[in-house]
């Protein structure tokens, strides 16, 4: 089974993300923050990571970052509300994958997710 990990501290954007894939074979793991992600990354070894910009205790660029320090494979995807270009060229600089703009449709998403999952 397939594991990602969702870093945002939204229940809403949460729960979306799991409707969207509650009849995959993909286990969803929610972490609040960047702390509890990296807690998570570590434990849980997932196959791909999503990642919100604006975190409680750090910014989600210093996350990937961090992520990318731990495993410079993993693959993180920012899902953010901010459409900022400058922000985009930072998540890439620091080692995502992918910038997605939340208010992104079930049918984009569920494409995004499983172009970085194979």
């Amino acid at each position: 089974m397939k594991r990602i990990l969702l870093v945002d501290d939204s229940s809403l954007f949460y729960n979306f993300v799991r409707d969207v894939l509650k009849k995959e074979n993909v286990e969803l793991i929610w972490a609040k923050n960047g702390k509890e992600a990296l807690e998570k990354f570590r434990e849980k070894k997932p196959n791909l990571v999503l990642v919100d910009i604006i975190l409680s205790d750090m910014n989600g660029i210093e996350l990937i970052r961090k992520l990318k320090e731990e495993d410079k494979s993993a693959k993180i995807l920012v899902i953010t509300g901010l459409d900022k270009d400058y922000v985009a060229e930072e998540a890439f600089e620091a080692g995502a994958e992918d910038y997605i703009v939340k208010n992104i449709s079930v049918a984009e998403l569920r494409e995004k997710i499983f172009k970085y999952l194979s």
